[in-house]
């Protein structure tokens, strides 16, 4: 593993490239004053830096230091410890052109219930590109980003669209890479680090290799990661081949991830040219799928002999900016120009032979999803006051151009199809926005009030599609105000009090309105609906924080109203040929979310230390006409308890960490699935991580997890399968379920090198 390490490092140092740039992070300087006691510091909560514990909202911070130590490989292992906060991730039991489950992986954030593209996630401050989701397609957005890059992640939840525009309906996720001056220790020229790890939930080895030189005021690095791996380990028991396999389905996948930074930095101006390149390759076995096929009734069409799929997940993105830091009546000052490429691939080949005289072709599927984005981003910032009275002052606005397109491809198209075609026509997506944000500090800081304002417009405007000769798109052109205000009050030096107001919007995908299917054969079209509007948020959230030397605590309740949600309804026609039943994507729900939420840490001297943290949510779905019913997204209660030891030189350290999730209560899950939802078993499980500097520049980390190999499944992942569908064979208790459970006991451990 070591050999191979230095290879993949070796070629990894080739590959210094550009990336985009991070418009409304602090400054150094800003940093390593407000870090100077060891707070960590948040800015995706008011666009101005400040100490997390004096943020208006609830925010968490992740930092490189903890993603080692808990030994993270992906974006679920980086919040399995935060309460509200979960990624779903369903088993790989997808089909060619039916059923698309877990063929997403890492699917996306979801933030206090709400998932999906209605969460930004940004990287240096540009938004990753959507997810997509069409019939066998499912486009996550987990792929888009490698955690081995980032420096520290925030999570802010609530809405962010006052800062941020579109997709900050719900929360924000904010990722923060490495610059060259994070590798670089002071008073040397030369840093950086090179890692090996391995996981054996999936059996995944990783290297990883970092180098950064300084050459007086210019700096220059590269990042380059490698993961290989097979597919994520279980407690099924069942293997072959056909629906009633519960064992994992074969795959085998690779990854490279590579990050590179040149700046210029003189002290009051820096110029930083940047890019990365994320890339994943997944080849899968879909071993349940194979056997009859019943697509029409209770008879088998055909038998699958075979079925494969190859995925590949990739994003690119380019970027220079200017900043500045000074004083007068500019502090602050930020420029930046980008450009991204995103794209998901998705090929499906299924072998298939006939039942009876009709033949049945073989199938494959082609199905693409692509975001290209060209992008500039400007910021000014200004401090004023005295002790009495301060106030932070930002001003900015963003600017996108986006060309969103997909394809449908492949052999045998369903009866009334004609390959290729796309589910809408290739779109350009504009997208911008200025905001006013503000920090006003009042009687020596014991008040603070955050206002912020923010102006979006956007314009979808489809092309002519020559894959599309018999349907018209609609363009559609909105706007939207977002307000948001929050206030700290300093009751005493150690308790204050929170509280957050804020609105929230997502504007329509161009698939939304101008989703395009059409069987007229089976009696049904598509319409686009140029009159469809954003959905919006309104959310509420309120709290008491008592922080010491020793001991952080939180306490925090929140509500979130959501009003037009957008959901595909039949609007006309009665499923026949002459008469087609007309689909059209409208805002069509409501939801209602209310919860509460606490977290602990307790520090010692001696070096011990302690965390808790609970989450508990209920949440409606409102239709019209129709009686409420609850919203399925919401994760039951959880909680994650720890406690550990750390020397205080860091030589070695461990923490054992208990998490309990409760299980989803039936009338939770009322009408959320065509029978009763299958609703996991509450579980409890123990996991154990430990650190040692081998020298001061060697360290080991090692960490098992399900220490006492409990079986358990997260309620996201299992989410929309039904009771009767998670058993196979009632008389042997054969159940698909586990299918869906997560693997029993596990090892991971890494050694990394600092230079």
């Amino acid at each position: 593993m070591i050999v191979r390490f230095f290879t993949m490092a070796s070629y990894g140092a080739l590959g210094i490239g550009l990336l985009a740039p991070s418009p409304s992070f602090a400054t150094e300087a800003e940093l390593a004053e407000a870090q100077g006691d060891g707070a960590a510091i948040v800015v995706t909560a008011t666009r101005t830096p400040l100490e997390v514990e004096a943020a208006p909202a609830t925010v968490t911070v992740i930092d490189s230091e903890q993603i080692a130590d808990e030994l993270v490989t992906d974006i679920k292992d980086l919040v399995r410890y935060e309460p509200g906060v979960s990624v779903r991730r369903a088993p790989a039991r997808f089909g060619a052109a039916f059923g698309s489950t877990g063929r997403a992986r890492n699917e996306d954030f979801v933030v206090r219930g709400i998932g999906g593209n209605r969460v930004l996630i940004q990287v240096d401050g540009i938004r990753s590109p959507q997810g997509f989701s069409f019939g066998a397609q499912d486009a996550g957005r987990g792929g888009y980003t490698d955690v081995s890059l980032v420096k520290s992640v925030e999570i802010l939840r609530g809405p962010a669209s006052a800062l941020y525009g579109s997709d900050g309906l719900a929360g924000a996720i904010s990722f923060t890479t490495r610059d060259p001056v994070d590798l670089i220790d002071a008073g040397n020229n030369f840093g950086g680090f090179v890692r090996a790890s391995y996981s054996s939930a999936d059996e995944e080895f990783a290297e990883t290799v970092a180098l950064a030189h300084r050459f007086g005021d210019i700096a220059a690095m590269v990042s380059y990661t490698r993961r290989d791996f097979q597919e994520l380990d279980n407690k099924g028991g069942v293997g072959g081949v056909g629906i009633g396999r519960t064992l994992p389905n074969p795959q085998d996948g690779e990854s490279n991830a590579v990050l590179g930074k040149l700046v210029w930095d003189d002290g009051t101006h820096r110029v930083r040219l940047a890019g990365e390149y994320v890339e994943t390759e997944l080849f899968t076995d879909v071993l349940s799928g194979q056997g009859p096929a019943f697509v029409f009734g209770p008879f088998p069409s055909w038998i699958v002999d075979d079925l494969t799929a190859l995925d590949n997940t990739e994003r690119g993105r380019a970027s220079l900016d200017w900043t500045y830091t000074g004083e007068g009546a500019i502090d602050y000052a930020h420029v930046s120009v980008y450009y991204q490429d995103g794209e998901d691939v998705q090929f499906t080949d299924e072998d298939r032979s006939p039942l009876g005289a009709a033949p049945r072709p073989d199938r494959e599927r082609l199905n693409t999803f692509e975001n290209e984005v060209y992008g500039i981003a400007a910021e000014v910032r200004s401090v004023f006051g005295d002790d009495s009275f301060r106030a932070t002052l930002a001003l900015g606005g963003d600017l996108s151009f986006t060309r969103q397109e997909g394809l449908r491809d492949g052999t045998e198209p369903s009866f009334g199809e004609v390959f290729p075609t796309r589910a809408f026509p290739a779109t350009d997506f504009t997208l911008g926005g200025v905001f006013l944000a503000s920090e006003f500090a009042l009687f020596g800081g014991r008040l603070t009030i955050f206002p912020a304002l923010r102006y979006d417009f956007y314009d979808l405007d489809p092309t002519d599609d020559p894959l599309l000769p018999t349907f018209a798109g609609a363009a559609q052109k909105d706007s939207r105000l977002s307000p948001k205000i929050g206030v700290t009050a300093k009751m005493t030096e150690e308790v204050s009090l929170f509280g957050n107001y804020a609105q929230g919007f997502r504007a329509p995908t161009p698939y939304q309105v101008n989703n395009f299917f059409e069987n007229l054969a089976f009696g049904y079209t598509s319409l686009p609906n140029p009159d469809l509007g954003p959905e919006r948020s309104e959310s509420w959230e309120g709290g008491i924080r008592f922080s010491s030397d020793r001991i952080s605590l939180q306490i925090a309740a929140f509500k979130a109203d959501y009003q037009g949600f957008i959901s595909q309804q039949v609007v006309g026609g009665s499923f026949t040929p002459r008469d087609p039943a007309q689909f059209q994507f409208v805002n069509f729900n409501a939801a209602e979310i209310d919860g509460i939420e606490a977290k602990a840490n307790f520090r010692f001297d001696s070096g011990v230390f302690a965390r808790f943290a609970i989450a508990h949510a209920d949440g409606d779905i409102l239709t019209p006409g129709q009686a409420p019913r609850p919203l399925d997204t919401i994760d039951p209660l959880n909680l994650v308890a720890g406690i550990g030891y750390r020397d205080p030189a860091r030589r070695f350290g461990g923490e054992l960490i208990v998490t309990h999730h409760a299980r989803k209560e039936l009338e939770e899950t009322t009408g959320a699935c065509a029978s009763d939802c299958f609703r996991p078993d509450a579980f409890m499980k123990l996991d154990a991580t430990a650190f040692f500097a081998i020298t001061d520049a060697l360290r080991l980390r090692a960490g098992i997890f399900n220490i006492s190999n409990e079986k358990y499944a997260y309620w996201q992942d299992v989410r929309g399968l039904s009771a009767t569908a998670a058993i196979i064979d009632p008389a042997t208790a054969s159940a698909q379920a586990d299918a869906y459970t997560r693997p029993g006991r596990n090892a991971s451990i890494s050694l990394s090198f600092q230079f």
